[in-house]
């Protein structure tokens, strides 16, 4: 009779051992097919994209065309109508204000703008715009994607955006000469 007992519990044993086994199995396969199954998403269609390189022995080297100068031939260039491109520097400060653009007329006037600050914060950008407003010098803000930029300007020639600049770096700000956009 214990013989029996102990076949009996090895039976119950290895049938538990399978269901277990069995159950594991439908588990995994539920997590790794289900998702599949369920995912609604359209798969990327893969589009060809055809590429053509011209043999170098029969190309001749590429030579940027300018436009021909839109001003005048009677009209003498002055210092003040050059325009002077300075690289424009990553900004750091945060920052994010918005104020009302600098209008088409405003913008013509001068090549030349300084960037002073790049704010998440519109009201930290706002703030510095009227600071600098108080103490004279022409800034503006402008929205770029999620920050506010503050400038001032903008500035005919190079050397009246140096001395602004040196205003600004006594007060312990980091000004940048740019292009005006």
């Amino acid at each position: 009779m214990a013989k029996q007992f102990m076949d009996d519990e090895n039976n119950l044993k290895r049938q538990a051992r399978r269901r277990l086994v069995g159950a594991v199995a439908l588990v995994t396969a539920l997590v790794v097919i289900l998702p599949m199954l369920l995912d609604s998403a359209p798969k990327p269609v893969a589009q060809n994209i055809e590429l053509q390189i011209p043999d170098k022995d029969k190309v001749e080297a590429l030579v940027p065309q300018l436009p021909p100068p839109t001003a005048a031939v009677d009209t003498p260039v002055t210092p003040s109508d050059e325009v002077v491109a300075a690289p424009i520097a990553p900004v750091t400060s945060p920052v994010a204000t918005v104020s009302p653009p600098v209008n088409a007329t405003e913008k013509q006037a001068g090549s030349i703008v300084v960037q002073i600050g790049a704010f998440a914060n519109a009201e930290s950008a706002h703030q510095l715009q009227k600071k600098l407003s108080k103490q004279g010098i022409k800034a503006y803000t402008e929205k770029v994607d999620d920050k506010t930029r503050v400038r001032a300007g903008p500035y005919a020639t190079r050397e009246a955006a140096d001395k602004v600049i040196q205003k600004l770096e006594k007060q312990d700000l980091k000004p940048v000469i740019s292009p005006s956009p």
